[in-house]
């Protein structure tokens, strides 16, 4: 809830919203001190939707904005009658686009987050199901079809980047865990993994940040002791170095960041 004062944002979509709400936070980041109410109303398909919203808005005492993204042309005129300032996403960009394509645009709602094109649709399913089967070391008998294997020690950010592959862009992506016991200094890469050499990919961390991670899941634990995370740091460091693994610092990245840097390792 934003505090008193605060901006309210309203995303007005006739789809799913969702890129009026990515571009907004990402832009808002750049604004710090601002807790803004959020007020989401994706699926606007008439005029009779849009003017109870307009409405609700002339109610409001708070500065507001509005972002829209309105596939659809008649919405993107009914938003000159906004009683807030709009952040028109596509009728911003849809006249430059028209011009460079020679062509104009379809106007059709839902596209970007739609099912849209069926195969890269059905891709995504099966990655994200690869990927749930192949969490943790799971399965290994078909590990041969990932596209990438991360490696790295438990609560080093594996499993979210792994879905956030298969979700996005609709990777092949697994994860192997290294535990203590794994990592003794004679620790061979496993056999259902050496005809993956240029797929894998060792993920870093802090000793410090890892323990603050492990604090949260087990306070207290011996799992989540620096004395731990050191020592499980400094052999999995010593590992990725013996097997020649490339290795990604994560310690301060994001999932997306990580996502994005594993993609690039990939080429």
């Amino acid at each position: 809830m934003a505090d008193a004062g605060q901006p309210q944002i309203y995303l007005l979509s006739d789809g799913t919203g969702i890129t009026a709400e990515t571009l907004a936070r990402t832009l808002l980041t750049q604004f710090d001190g601002l807790h803004p109410g959020w007020h989401l109303r994706p699926f606007v398909r008439s005029r009779e939707q849009l003017d109870e919203l307009f409405a609700r808005m002339r109610s409001g005492r708070q500065p507001a904005l509005a972002v829209a993204t309105f596939a659809d042309s008649r919405l993107r005129e009914q938003l000159r009658q906004c009683p807030i300032p709009v952040l028109d996403i596509f009728s911003d960009h849809l006249d430059q686009l028209e011009q460079v394509f020679g062509r104009k645009a379809e106007s059709v709602s839902g596209r970007a987050h739609g099912i849209g094109d069926i195969a890269r649709y059905d891709r995504r399913i099966e990655a994200l199901n690869f990927t749930l089967a192949h969490d943790d070391g799971l399965a290994t008998g078909d590990i041969g079809h990932a596209e990438v294997v991360l490696m790295g020690v438990s609560r080093s950010g594996k499993t979210p980047t792994c879905l956030y592959l298969a979700m996005n862009y609709g990777m092949f992506a697994a994860n192997y865990p290294l535990i203590p016991e794994d990592l003794t200094g004679d620790t061979r890469l496993p056999s259902s993994l050496r005809g993956l050499r240029g797929r894998l990919l060792g993920l870093v961390i802090s000793p410090e940040r890892l323990a603050d991670i492990r604090e949260g899941r087990r306070p207290g634990s011996r799992y989540a002791s620096l004395a731990q995370c050191r020592a499980e740091c400094l052999a999995i460091d010593e590992f990725l170095f013996r097997e020649r693994i490339p290795r990604l610092d994560v310690t301060h990245l994001s999932v997306e960041e990580i996502a994005t840097r594993v993609r690039a390792e990939l080429g």
